[in-house]
């Protein structure tokens, strides 16, 4: 739609300057304003990451994921100017005895207690599921036949290997318990498998994996949140 809108705001320029006024596309930047009000929101308390237990194609993960995701969140919101966060370390000290669960994901009394404990203005929590889904996949292409003096077409067999990520982030306000953000974010990578290297893919899902999947979930929601700039693309007529 934006492309579109563009190309008619192109076609009319050169309608009214004349097809012989040349044109020239120049990107420029433009801020974009933060989603939230970040001069309430100005310092975290990011806890660990829930997995979500009643999904049936949830792969086996070690119990730290939660909080590599976590941790992940931290930070990247510590680059941002605008926004302080407890450390991990010292998350980690607080919730010493605390065992996070499902059941914190609605209970905001608790997450206010917290946030009170923390000194925070608000705490974001969330959850994930890590899945795979693996479909037998056929590649086509050509190849030299040394005795048909020619390439012929051929193909080769493979499974795919299809790993997601869904991850939950919530904003809760610490003075209010309201939540005031709540978004998913659904990434996925791929990878081709022969036999061999399927069976040991089976053995369960690489870390270098989940931790790349959650790094780009948690940047998406950090941009969000953040003011930042983007490019705009712009048209001067000569």
């Amino acid at each position: 739609m934006k492309i579109a809108k563009r190309i008619g705001i192109l076609f009319g320029i050169l309608t009214l300057c004349g097809c012989s006024s040349a044109v020239t596309r120049v990107s420029i930047p433009v801020k974009v304003q933060s989603e939230i009000d970040i001069t309430r929101y100005s310092n975290f308390a990011v806890l660990p990451f829930v997995s979500e237990k009643q999904v049936d194609r949830n792969e086996e993960l070690p119990p730290e994921v939660g909080e590599d995701i976590a941790a992940i969140l931290r930070r990247g919101l510590a680059r941002q100017k605008h926004f302080e966060v407890v450390s991990t370390q010292e998350t980690a000290r607080m919730l010493t005895g605390e065992t996070v669960g499902e059941d914190w994901l609605t209970d905001t009394k608790h997450l206010r207690q917290l946030g009170e404990y923390f000194e925070v203005k608000a705490v974001i929590i969330g959850s994930f599921r890590f899945y795979s889904d693996s479909r037998p996949r056929r590649y086509y292409g050509e190849r030299y036949s040394v005795r048909r003096q020619r390439y012929v077409l051929d193909y080769q067999d493979y499974m795919q290997k299809t790993y997601l990520l869904s991850l939950r982030v919530m904003i809760v306000d610490v003075e209010t318990e309201q939540i005031v953000w709540d978004k998913s974010y659904r990434r996925s990578t791929a990878e081709a498998h022969t036999l061999g290297s399927f069976i040991f893919s089976q053995v369960g899902p690489q870390a270098n994996t989940i931790r790349e999947l959650g790094r780009r979930a948690v940047s998406e929601f950090t941009r969000q949140i953040s003011p930042h700039y983007e490019s705009e693309d712009r048209y001067l007529v000569n």
